[in-house]
């Protein structure tokens, strides 16, 4: 008869390290208690998640063979018949992180985040094309060189998410991020901020729908909103605040890519003020939930306690068999 596995946990260091621990070990049960915990945080029943969901899917299911819709599903489209990059338009690899990484870490210097209109301007189109195709060559691009504006680069970034197969965030994940807005039914001018409890519940299911994406797109995401939120911070000299910049990369991060002109059109709003409310609080979205960080050890507790109870019980039944081996041989007659 085979014998049972019980996961363990190696020592871990930090949070992260405790969290990788679990996705890779155990990942239905992590899947599981980040789902349990979105729903304290929305105050939603399970059921009523898993309609948002479902919905989400059973919407993507029926488009699967529409034709592209949004500005971006088209270009995306046209791509894929015209070239064979091996970064724009291709499925999220490290190695496409890697390159694209290149251009967050050029707009982050401090004289490029001040840049006036910082991801509204368009830049040099050539350019552009120039710098998408020295980046799908997988090398280093002097970027410091001064060949290309701080323009040009953040224009190849969005390009490069708005041709991603689905949004950086996830299609599944869509209705979710659009619900948080409304957690908020305070009236200040950015639909936020008046009850402490509801930011708290907001910064929550944000966390815990990020830890629900994939590893590349997660690592992506944060660099990308820790920059936003550095360009934002510099409003005063680029005039791009966290809305402006939602307008911007709303549909890049969360517009699901066979999305309707009309959907588009309704739901603008609600997108902007999601991706708004990550930028400006992007430096603690990464942080793992208290509770789900405890639940996750207590898991790990009752796994180390049933590897306990599973050991003793075959070193009892070792022991057993050997005194039963022992109590034969005596008893065995001498021929």
């Amino acid at each position: 008869m085979a014998q049972r596995k019980v996961p363990r946990c190696p020592i871990p260091v930090t949070a992260v390290e405790e969290i990788e621990n679990m996705r890779s070990l155990a990942c239905s049960r992590f899947n599981e208690l980040c789902l349990m915990h979105l729903t304290f945080a929305l105050e939603l029943g399970s059921k009523e998640l898993n309609m948002l969901l479902n919905e989400r899917r059973g919407d993507l299911q029926a488009k699967k063979t529409s034709k592209p819709t949004t500005p971006f599903c088209r270009r995306k489209h046209q791509r894929r018949h015209s070239s064979k990059s091996v970064i724009f338009g291709a499925p999220l690899t490290q190695e496409g992180i890697s390159q694209i990484f290149q251009l967050i870490q050029y707009l982050g210097r401090d004289h490029n985040i001040r840049e006036l209109g910082l991801f509204r301007k368009s830049g040099h189109h050539t350019r552009q094309k120039e710098l998408m195709i020295l980046l799908d060559e997988s090398v280093p691009v002097d970027l410091d060189s001064g060949q290309f504006s701080a323009h040009d680069c953040a224009c190849v970034l969005k390009k490069f998410l708005g041709e991603l197969s689905e949004p950086l965030l996830t299609e599944n994940h869509y209705p979710i991020h659009c619900q948080i807005p409304a957690l908020q039914k305070g009236d200040s001018s950015n639909g936020y901020a008046q009850s402490p409890k509801i930011l708290v519940r907001q910064i929550k299911a944000v966390q815990l729908l990020f830890l629900l994406l994939p590893p590349e797109n997660y690592r992506l995401l944060k660099d990308l909103l820790l920059l936003l939120q550095r360009v934002s911070e510099e409003q005063q000299d680029n005039k791009m605040d966290a809305e402006n910049i939602g307008t911007m990369f709303a549909p890049h991060l969360l517009c699901p890519r066979r999305m309707t002109a009309t959907e588009l059109h309704k739901n603008a709003h609600n997108m902007t003020k999601a991706v708004a409310f990550m930028i400006r609080h992007a430096s603690c979205l990464f942080d793992v939930p208290a509770e789900l960080l405890r639940d996750i050890r207590a898991f790990w507790t009752r796994q180390e306690e049933e590897a306990a109870k599973l050991t003793a019980a075959r070193s009892s039944a070792g022991s057993s068999n050997k005194y039963r081996s022992t109590g034969s041989e005596r008893t065995t007659p001498t021929p």
